[in-house]
């Protein structure tokens, strides 16, 4: 296993010295399958060669040696020009000549046979690392070098010098051995390089998942952050309820719907009575209080349709859409008989309010709704406070309880 395990590092680190930053996966494994397979069998053609010239075989010696130096040749050409597909085709030539050139030399299949191994690597790599057609091609070329073999064997016997039975079996043995030896190498090599490419295709993946969680979730801050922002700006902050812009906006659009769809639209003008002695007697926080609970009371009494705004102090403009003048006069008297009996500590009496009530038409603007519903205030200050009165298209102030 260690043996497996350093064979696999070492290669690694040489296709990656090999392979471009732009290949993909399957480009960097079929260029590291090509250079490990031409690098162990041009080692092993050196073992074989220097075998056969010791035992007297020089030409089929002298094979294997040229195999192998081409092969690094090749390997130095690949390394530098990064030319793969070159490189490939001629190593797949030489894997597929090697074997029948040697079993030539060595007169064909009874002394020769053992090498035939190596012929199985050609076509299987072609299917691997070509397409179909190429592949088919290199299977085609390995048939016709085998029925060649085949044909030649019986003038190649005659012709050869025999090998010693010892020998021969030896050299089948080691043949078989480095082979299978190195198919698996090659292999191990296959399968872990797809492993590490599906394992950082699953963490990249992983990460870009990560990445657009998280993305989303910045986004969904955002977005939160700027109805935050939004709300604020419309948001008085010491009630909760709308300021003046957010008045000004709700008003707008209620004018042009009952301009364009006609409908009606009523506005009340609620103002604190004596506000002015609560700040002096109890101080400005017993005051804040006092405008916080008239707030939430209004807040509490209207639609969810309605809205609140305040108008600025402790006046307050409530907007009725959909509603008439007997609709909002209503609310009002409602609204004011809840807040006149409250109790709010420390104050020794409750605390009244008055309301104006108008009825908006198609001719009004936002001046004149809020100069109209302040006469109305007005009238119902005049009237002896903590009660609503109406404004008339005639400009005559009634008062109703």
């Amino acid at each position: 296993m260690f043996f497996f395990k350093y064979s696999y590092e070492l290669f690694t680190t040489l296709v990656d010295k090999a392979c471009l930053p732009t290949d993909s996966a399957v480009e960097k494994t079929s260029k590291g399958v090509v250079l490990i397979t031409t690098i162990i069998i041009a080692f092993l053609a050196i073992f074989w060669g220097l075998s056969y010239i010791a035992l007297g075989y020089l030409v089929s010696g002298a094979i294997p040696l040229s195999y192998a130096c081409i092969s690094f040749l090749g390997i130095s050409y690949f390394l530098i020009s990064r030319r793969f597909i070159f490189f490939r085709f001629t190593q797949l030539l030489l894997i597929l000549l090697l074997p029948f050139l040697l079993q030539w030399s060595l007169g064909g299949f009874s002394n020769g046979s053992a090498v035939m191994v190596w012929a199985f690597l050609t076509p299987l790599a072609a299917m691997l690392f070509t397409d179909v057609r190429q592949a088919t091609r290199w299977l085609y070329a390995f048939l016709g070098l085998t029925v060649l073999s085949a044909v030649m064997d019986g003038a190649l016997a005659n012709v050869a010098l025999p090998m010693p039975p010892l020998p021969n079996a030896i050299f089948f043995a080691l043949n078989m051995g480095f082979g299978f030896t190195s198919v698996f190498i090659v292999l191990n090599y296959f399968v872990k390089e797809r492993e590490r490419s599906h394992d950082q295709a699953m963490a990249a993946k992983e990460s870009a998942l990560t990445a657009k969680k998280a993305l989303e979730i910045s986004n969904q801050q955002l977005q939160a952050n700027e109805i935050k922002i939004h709300e604020l700006m419309l948001t008085d902050w010491l009630t909760g309820v709308g300021n003046r812009r957010h008045l000004d906006q709700c008003l707008k659009y209620e004018l042009e719907r009952i301009q364009r769809y006609s409908g009606c639209l009523s506005i009340i003008m609620a103002d604190l009575d004596h506000f002015k002695q609560v700040n002096d007697i109890y101080g400005h926080d017993v005051g804040d209080i006092v405008i916080s609970v008239f707030a939430g009371i209004i807040s509490d009494t209207i639609r969810n349709t309605d809205s609140v705004s305040r108008f600025g102090g402790e006046e307050f403009l409530i907007v009725l859409p959909e509603t008439n003048e007997d609709g909002a006069m209503q609310l009002a008297e409602r609204i004011r008989v809840i807040f006149a009996g409250c109790e709010i500590s420390p104050l020794s009496t409750p605390v009244t309010a008055s309301f104006g009530v108008l009825c908006a038409n198609s001719d009004d603007n936002l001046g004149s709704l809020l100069k109209h519903v302040d006469q109305a205030l007005y009238q119902a200050k005049e009237s002896g406070r903590n009660r609503c009165a109406a404004f008339t298209s005639k400009l005559l102030i009634s008062e109703k309880f």
